[in-house]
């Protein structure tokens, strides 16, 4: 039986959605928003489809957040990290950096960014993932932003399709675990509490995500390396639980799985969030985030 990508979708999926759906305007939400995410059974385990990496950022461009360069990891760091630990989580770091660039059509960053992957691919053992004439694919649509995105995406997938058939679940789990970080490091940074509203609330989301990705996590904590980056995120799940959620909200929304094998993203519920819990999260994940991006002097 064919392998299915076994990362579940909402670890990526429930931010870019839910910012995208709410990039119009709570005026839009007269009734509960159905939107359809196909699933995979396999015995008593459930798998969601990996979104693409322009799902990731695209709902920063549209609901307005404007682009802020100084948010990336620069790529001059790449050398300095030699630990695999370290590089599998920064690989997460930088294809998220990535797709943050090709979003907003930073052309230039989104090539060196592509080419910085490719590198850090190797010592991890997931260059062979990469069609070597990818990167010269990328040069050659600079100016083209429909093919750079899909190059991008194509590059996204051929690493998630390698580390599952290849029975690499932990190393997928690290990788995806820092890249869902990094956007909400993202957004995070360029949100403001008292001006985005609809951005603070599809943050607050995130402690449905987070608890997916906690899950993911687990299945894999006998490793050393996944075991610790799970106690980084348990501390930011911690955070997140200060928040409310709110059943019978009419605009909130939730994932509920139906008879049929789907999952249905709908109204029934709001997750509440002050500035100060927005605040506490921001400043949780940017100490994760600066413990994984840095380097020694």
């Amino acid at each position: 039986m064919k392998k299915q990508m076994k990362i579940i979708a909402s670890i990526l999926m429930v931010l870019p959605l839910t910012f995208l759906i709410s990039c119009g305007g709570d005026d839009q939400i007269e009734e509960a928003i159905e939107v359809e995410v196909e699933v995979v059974e396999e015995g008593n385990e459930v798998y969601y489809q990996i979104p693409s990496p322009d799902e990731m950022f695209g709902f920063i461009k549209e609901s307005g957040l404007e682009f802020n360069g100084e948010l990336l990891n620069p790529i001059q760091n790449v050398d300095n990290y030699t630990d695999p630990k370290m590089q599998a989580l920064n690989f997460g770091i930088y294809s998220a950096d990535l797709a943050y660039t090709a979003a907003f059509e930073e052309f230039n960053e989104t090539t060196k960014y592509f080419g910085t992957i490719q590198k850090l691919a190797e010592p991890i053992g997931i260059d062979a993932a990469f069609d070597k004439s990818l990167i010269e694919r990328v040069q050659g649509n600079l100016d083209n932003a429909d093919s750079l995105v899909a190059i991008t995406n194509t590059a996204y997938f051929a690493v998630v399709d390698y580390l599952d058939q290849n029975d690499q679940g932990d190393k997928l789990g690290i990788i995806a675990a820092a890249g869902w970080l990094e956007t909400v490091y993202v957004v995070a940074n360029t949100t403001n509490y008292a001006k985005d509203k609809a951005a603070v609330d599809r943050l607050a989301d995130q402690k449905l995500t987070l608890d997916n990705l906690l899950d993911y996590l687990n299945k894999y904590k006998s490793n050393k390396d996944v075991s610790e980056v799970l106690g980084w995120f348990n501390e930011l799940e911690a955070v997140f639980a200060t928040l409310t959620e709110n059943e019978g909200s009419e605009s909130g929304i939730s994932f509920k799985k139906k008879d049929n094998g789907k999952m249905v993203l709908g109204g029934g519920s709001s997750i509440t969030i002050s500035e100060e819990q927005f605040n506490a999260i921001r400043d949780k994940v940017n100490e994760i985030r600066n413990n994984i991006v840095k380097t020694e002097v």
